[in-house]
């Protein structure tokens, strides 16, 4: 017999969306993500909301959203943490680090009315001290902004690197490449951006067209980050007998196999002969 690890359902594929920065571009942007069922991550700066933190874009006015705004809208998305002042952590402090992360954290858990443990790097620059300082502040995964343009996992989730920024020349084709693709691998595609250059750039359509490939797609997961993390991570931990006979799954995660080709759901705690 031949065990294989899945998505739910038994897919092989899985796809994840993570923008930044909190702005007013975002609602506009959820709402084509929920049309199109994309699961997503926002990652927010709890301490620029207000006027003086607005800019310009391409000629395109941005603010970011109010803590209000941010309760009321976020619903069905995961929001993590992108710093309280969007600084290079890379320069700071070790105490500096802990307040701006820590603190972002806090704020959000407020609003999102649940523990936020993802992150994504301001201007994408991270260390190998900054992972070690996060895990110790709770915080499981944190995306940078250093394409693969490949559909692996990271081998550490503290230094998360996407597939691609939604900009770059060959995200289309690297999208294509993926949905086409067949493989008995688990395989992600990690697209990422800010929605204030949807404005900038006037190119909310090429989004739209990405959201309705993989919105589309019935061989492609759905998820956030966190989702994702969550799975893979509790995959990791399946029990799985000498004879790939009995699956045991410690986690409070359902998670799927295949066996033989057939796909098998092990619910959270529970055991399954095959």
């Amino acid at each position: 017999m031949i065990v294989k690890n899945c998505f739910p359902g038994g897919l092989r594929k899985a796809v994840t969306f993570s923008f930044d920065d909190g702005v007013r571009q975002d609602l506009r942007l959820m709402e084509m993500f929920r049309k199109y069922g994309i699961k997503a991550t926002f990652n927010l700066n709890s301490g620029l909301s207000g006027k003086e933190h607005d800019w310009e874009y391409r000629g395109i006015h941005v603010s970011r959203l109010s803590p209000e705004e941010i309760r009321e809208n976020y619903g069905g998305f995961e929001i993590a943490v992108h710093t309280v002042h969007h600084p290079d952590l890379t320069v700071l402090s070790a105490e500096g680090v802990i307040q701006e992360v820590f603190q972002d954290r806090q704020a959000l858990e407020a609003l999102a009315g649940y523990p936020v443990r993802g992150m994504a790097y301001p201007y994408g620059t991270c260390s190998e001290g900054l992972t070690g300082l996060l895990r110790s502040l709770g915080i499981c995964y944190s995306r940078t902004v250093k394409s693969t343009h490949a559909y692996g996992f990271p081998e550490d989730y503290l230094a998360w690197h996407p597939t691609c920024h939604y900009m770059e020349q060959d995200a289309p084709k690297l999208a294509d490449q993926f949905l086409a693709m067949d493989s008995d691998r688990l395989s992600l595609f990690y697209l990422w951006g800010h929605s204030y250059e949807l404005d900038g750039n006037d190119n909310w359509e090429l989004m739209e067209e990405f959201c309705r490939k993989f919105g589309t797609a019935k061989d492609v997961w759905r998820a956030s980050n966190m989702e994702i993390y969550l799975y893979m991570e509790a995959l990791d931990r399946l029990v799985v007998s000498c004879d790939q006979k009995i699956l045991f799954n410690p986690s409070a995660q359902d998670l799927w196999v295949t066996a033989d080709g057939r796909p098998v759901k092990i619910e959270g705690g529970k055991t399954v002969r095959l």
